[in-house]
């Protein structure tokens, strides 16, 4: 074979070779390719989740949210709101029970001890005691709790007060004793000392004993006012009514002396019989 022959057999192989390479066989492959994992169930609904936590909140959460929120301080306002008109309200009926049970003692003792003295130079001796239906004016020692010593005239009635906050009062006026004087005086004037606030009425009673309870006992009766000027009645029933229709429990009163001081009372003539003397 000739030279020129030859090298167009080798000129024919290398251009073969160019176009269609054989490749290496897979054990002698200098390339190393990794294997991606085989991916696990559920990894879908994984991934789904991740990027639900990682896109927030929606308007319709957040409103739903706040909704709720305000109706939690709605009921927690309203549950403050409940105890606290408990608290005052028990508050108030502390003060009111204090109010009467302190004011109801003292009057109890203080118009107890009236006195049923008389004008001896006056015609048929009237008594020193004047009953109406919402005042009372009586006689009476000064007690501890105000002062001592001596007796005044002193008469419990309702004034309104200077401030409006307190409305009307509960009041006890006091007048000292004029060495002149014939008849009850007017006390409308008189220092007052304040028993209770906002009182809306007083309320007076008076039993009557009857002209003979010795042997009459069941004669007795209540009258709205005491008009009679010889005798005093035995019992004072006080009915007080609070500013929005609160009545206090109803007091009653026995006086401790019922006859005139210094003299024995004849029913039968209604008069006064002075020891050792004729009666004037």
């Amino acid at each position: 074979m000739s030279a020129r022959v030859k090298l167009r057999l080798t000129k024919s192989m290398i251009s073969l070779y160019r176009r269609s390479p054989v490749s290496a066989p897979a054990t002698q492959s200098t390339t190393c390719t990794r294997r991606r994992p085989r991916p696990t169930p559920g990894w879908r609904t994984g991934l789904r989740l991740r990027r639900s936590n990682l896109r927030g909140f929606t308007l319709i959460e957040l409103l739903a949210a706040i909704t709720l929120l305000g109706l939690l301080a709605a009921i927690l306002m309203g549950t403050v709101r409940g105890a606290e008109r408990s608290t005052t309200a028990a508050t108030d009926v502390v003060e009111r029970t204090e109010q009467y049970a302190r004011t109801q003692a003292f009057l109890r003792d203080h118009i107890g001890g009236a006195l049923p003295l008389r004008w001896r130079r006056e015609v048929n001796q009237p008594l020193k005691f004047s009953g109406q239906q919402n005042t009372l004016t009586y006689f009476a020692p000064v007690t501890s709790q105000i002062a001592e010593g001596g007796v005044m005239w002193w008469q419990l009635a309702v004034a309104k007060s200077a401030s409006q906050s307190k409305g009307s009062q509960l009041v006890l006026r006091r007048l000292p004793v004029a060495p002149d004087e014939k008849a009850v005086p007017d006390l409308a004037s008189a220092e007052a000392i304040v028993l209770a606030d906002n009182i809306e009425t007083l309320t007076l009673s008076y039993f009557d004993p009857g002209d003979d309870p010795l042997t009459n006992a069941d004669a007795g009766v209540w009258v709205d006012s005491w008009d009679e000027n010889s005798r005093m009645p035995t019992l004072i029933t006080l009915r007080v009514t609070e500013t929005g229709n609160r009545r206090w429990p109803d007091l009653t009163v026995p006086l401790k002396l019922s006859q005139a001081v210094g003299c024995n009372f004849d029913f039968q003539r209604q008069r006064c019989i002075i020891q050792s003397t004729v009666a004037r």
